[in-house]
């Protein structure tokens, strides 16, 4: 199980190193390795011991892009107003 959890987390490692190349070359989106993590499951506390960044910071960015997602119009709304238009 250990051997497993250590491949577990390289890949995810390199995940985390890909997304951050394509950040700063500009050819994807800017997303931060807290909210990927988020979105696989991790909780805050794991989020924060796996980056090796204290919890209350970890917090802070989760909520902060909870909140910008929320003011973001969702796929569906974008998409009735893409055919209303045509």
């Amino acid at each position: 199980m250990e051997e497993l959890v250590r491949y577990a987390r390289a890949l995810l490692l390199l995940q985390l190193k890909h997304v951050a190349i394509l950040a700063e070359t500009g050819k994807g989106p800017v997303v931060r390795a807290e909210v990927l993590l988020a979105d696989a499951g991790f909780g805050a506390r794991e989020i924060a011991d796996l980056l090796g960044k204290n919890y209350a910071a970890v917090a802070k960015a989760l909520s902060r892009a909870r909140a910008a997602k929320s003011k973001e119009p969702s796929q569906e709304e974008s998409d009735a107003e893409g055919d209303s238009g045509e």
